[in-house]
């Protein structure tokens, strides 16, 4: 059982009164607790300055949501990239014609013979490629420097979340997405002219000695431009307005459509859906990029050394390289898949203007 305290005071009579101690009494002030009392005008300052500190936590509590952002200069900045491709696309042939012909006559832009010579030339070819994809990606890197985001941040050229293995999984496993595609799609329509003559111009170029650089040429530039204006722009602008699931098949469609043939554009639409949601998961264009070089510089590959006729079996050097590419795509599906489940989910996107 708990006691009591008591103090025990002397009496006069020499005995001893017991009270009860109160352990919340208050002991009596010292000359080392005498304080001064604050003044008026210190009183209120401190009143003033709690009322200010409780107006702006209720001011950044109920401060309102951020408009969405503006999806019409999506559309506006697909169709002026398109209409920058094709006047360059149109300035560089005349200009390839007159490097490789030494005039230009515009009979020979409907002469096939005269532009299966331009197309042969390494010069011919270099401008016919690269200046047509700078003049496709001008205008969305115009627009993401003129947004009050940051450039980095607003095409999606930023670090992200994904460690750097499954940077290289996702790549890998690209080609696997690509072949998978064009096997459903050969097996349902016949390969198209414009895939036959491009072709033709890689295995021209290939044996000729030209092959590596070709890879290179037709892995990176479409990997740089394109991924830029289709991931970069178009799909973290309508991933932030509509969310992800419309704004991946948006920009797909839009993607496979800029190919501009249909066999073409069936075949790149899933490839474009795969490297979406890459880019969307690991919150970076870097991985998307990647995989876009490495399924077109596997597709150069796989086209010069490949047999020309898909009824001919391939030669041994090819198999052992088809084989490879596959293995390699069935890790890297696998590792994908790992960091796609154990890797953190992307943030809910802000508005971006």
């Amino acid at each position: 059982m708990m006691q009591e305290s008591f103090n025990e005071e002397p009496t006069g009579d020499g005995h001893q009164e017991h009270h009860p101690l109160n352990p919340y009494s208050v002991a009596p002030l010292t000359d080392s607790d005498d304080f001064p009392s604050p003044s008026l005008g210190t009183a209120i300052a401190d009143i003033d300055r709690v009322e200010l500190e409780d107006a702006a936590a209720l001011s950044t509590a109920y401060r309102a949501p951020a408009p969405p952002p503006r999806v019409w200069p999506v559309f506006g900045i697909v169709g002026l990239s398109w209409l920058s491709f094709m006047l360059c696309s149109l300035v560089m042939l005349v200009v390839a014609i007159f490097v490789v012909h030494g005039e230009f006559n515009p009979r020979l832009m409907l002469s096939a013979d005269a532009m299966s010579e331009v197309s042969s030339s390494r010069v011919g070819l270099l401008l016919l490629v690269v200046f047509p994809q700078l003049g496709l990606v001008m205008p969305s890197l115009l627009a993401a420097y003129l947004s009050p985001v940051q450039f980095g941040k607003r095409l999606s050229l930023v670090r992200g979340h994904w460690p750097l293995w499954a940077w290289f999984a996702a790549a890998v496993t690209t080609p696997l997405i690509g072949w998978i595609s064009s096997i459903v799609v050969g097996s349902l329509m016949e390969e198209s002219e414009n895939l036959k003559m491009m072709s033709d111009i890689f295995r021209g170029h290939g044996e000729s000695g030209f092959l590596i650089p070709l890879a290179f040429l037709i892995g990176a530039t479409p990997a740089f431009c394109e991924e830029l204006l289709f991931r970069g722009y178009v799909q973290t602008r309508l991933n932030r307005r509509v969310g992800p699931a419309i704004g991946i098949f948006l920009s797909s469609a839009m993607f496979a459509i800029f190919h501009m043939d249909w066999i073409h554009i069936i075949a790149v639409f899933p490839l474009g859906v795969y490297l979406g949601i890459i880019a969307w998961r690991s919150g970076s264009l870097f991985p998307a990029m990647l995989g876009h070089f490495v399924n077109n510089s596997i597709s150069v590959f796989a086209v010069v050394l490949g047999p020309e006729n898909m009824d001919q079996e391939p030669s041994p050097e090819m198999a052992i390289f088809l084989l490879s590419v596959i293995s390699m795509g069935m890790f890297g599906s696998v590792l994908t898949a790992v960091a796609m489940w154990r890797l953190p989910q992307p943030k809910p996107a802000m508005a971006v203007a």
